[in-house]
């Protein structure tokens, strides 16, 4: 179906209903009103259960009919044999923008389940109901302050998420608002019987918050619209896809979950080589990219200049780079030797990757290697290696001035080619702890990405760079 702008009011809706609403604390549609609460959610909040005057400190209202104006969402938590019944009531209140928390439909796999489904559908199409869902989360509004998983962020970013998992939803919000990412919107659609993944790629196209597009999902109903918008879209703003049932155990999960077709292996590698959409198999990985994206400068080239400190390190992080696409080019022969001019030749290599540490005394000198490495034209990136207990190498005071050093230079670097850190050999007591988040921190608010190991470093830079080289081959 095409997009009705008639929903979009339930980003940001002046008021929601809760049909379904419980006596008990953590029952029914309760979740959803304590979200909005804790969110600090400002419009009316009408929770209706003929059985209680008063829910979660609330006025409860016996029917929707007897809510004082028509919703703006209508949020339904009631069982499924009360669907149907639930949906003519908001057809004769004239409520339209319908969230389903409901389940029980074909992802049963039973047949009166289907039937189900197939009543629910004719009824929103008679209706002219626009339903997020059935068996989802639904609508994470940071600017109206809507959420089904709680306390999140209120600040709006340019992130959205579309998700037929709701616990990947709350997954995705959780890791994201840890990387101090921000979302637009991110809707959890579930089933999607009315509204499926290809409507709101249609209202997120032109939607002026929305700047980069995630989403995961386990089928779609029109794969034809997909690829299309999805070519489209991705050129203008990058959108990321984690595909879950693309093994023939998970299609099989995704059919009891959702009830989604998954659709064969091949199909889905398809539609990656002719989308251009960036392949992600997890939802870690997706948040790793979307960093990359939002920190990094554009980049297609694929040499990584590796600072790693210990000889092992560097050649299991040379290793690491290879098998996840990107390159460990020796050197250019002048900025070896200018490196060689103050580094000394015992136990150290300068060609690529750099094993220096043990020679360089004096915090400057690290800033000169790395200036050097930089400035290389066979790099195009940048990934040190770094321990948090580094932040007190030659005391704290020293260490405190050599970090707030390199800090300052991966700041100015990253405007130049992607600057990359990696925290390794984290250690178990609490000083080593307390120094992993400092350091994290310190990169953090200077806009420098820091991964947790090196193979997530490397998998989100070459995402990078092969979105990038899609977006230069259609240009």
């Amino acid at each position: 179906m095409a997009w009705d702008p008639g929903f979009n009011v339930a980003f940001n809706p002046r008021s929601v209903a809760v049909l379904g609403a419980s006596t008990q604390e953590r029952g029914g549609g309760n979740q959803f009103i304590r979200g909005m609460q804790e969110m600090k959610y400002e419009g009316a909040i009408y929770p209706i259960n003929p059985h209680a005057d008063e829910i979660l400190g609330l006025k409860c209202y016996p029917s929707l009919a007897a809510v004082p104006e028509v919703p703006d969402l209508v949020i339904m938590a009631v069982g499924a044999g009360r669907a149907e019944d639930a949906l003519e009531e908001c057809i004769a209140k004239g409520a339209r923008n319908i969230h389903m928390f409901t389940a029980g439909f074909a992802e049963t796999g039973e047949e009166e389940g289907a039937q189900l489904a197939d009543r629910l559908r004719a009824v929103a199409k008679r209706g002219k109901l626009r339903i997020v869902g059935p068996n989802c989360m639904g609508i994470y509004s940071p600017r109206s302050g809507v959420s089904p998983w709680g306390n999140l962020p209120r600040e709006v970013g340019p992130i959205a998420f579309l998700t037929q998992s709701g616990a990947l939803g709350g997954e995705f919000c959780r890791l994201a608002t840890e990387q101090g990412l921000r979302m637009s919107k991110v809707v959890s659609f579930g089933n999607g019987y009315v509204l499926d993944s290809t409507d709101y790629l249609e209202y997120l196209e032109t939607d002026p918050e929305t700047q980069y597009i995630a989403m995961y999902l386990e089928g779609v109903q029109d794969g034809g619209k997909l690829v299309q918008q999805v070519r489209r879209i991705n050129l203008k703003k990058p959108v990321i896809i984690c595909k879950g049932g693309s093994t023939s155990a998970g299609a099989k999960a995704a059919s009891s979950h959702t009830g989604a077709l998954a659709g064969q292996q091949a199909i889905w590698n398809a539609f990656f080589a002719q989308t251009g959409a960036i392949r992600v198999d997890s939802i870690e990985e997706m948040v790793d990219v979307l960093v990359a994206l939002l920190h990094y400068p554009r980049c297609t080239g694929r040499g990584v200049g590796f600072m790693g400190g210990a000889g092992g390190t560097s050649v299991t992080g040379t290793d690491v780079c290879a098998r996840a696409g990107l390159e460990v080019p020796d050197l250019s022969e002048a900025t070896q030797e200018e490196l060689r001019s103050f580094v000394g030749v015992a136990g150290t290599s300068v060609r690529n990757p750099l094993d220096v540490g043990m020679q360089l005394r004096r915090p400057k000198d690290h800033i000169r290697v790395m200036e050097l490495v930089v400035a290389d034209p066979k790099i195009d990136m940048m990934m040190m290696i770094t321990h948090p207990s580094w932040g007190r190498w030659g005391g704290r005071r020293r260490g405190h001035t050599m970090q707030k050093d390199m800090i300052a230079f991966a700041k100015a670097a990253n405007e130049r080619k992607p600057f990359c850190v990696a925290i390794r050999g984290v250690s178990e007591n609490l000083q080593g702890e307390k120094d992993r988040l400092k350091m994290t921190k310190q990169y953090k608010d200077a806009g420098i990405p820091v991964f947790k190991s090196v193979e997530r470093a490397c998998k989100a830079l070459y995402k990078l760079t092969g979105y990038y080289r899609v977006v230069e081959e259609a240009s």
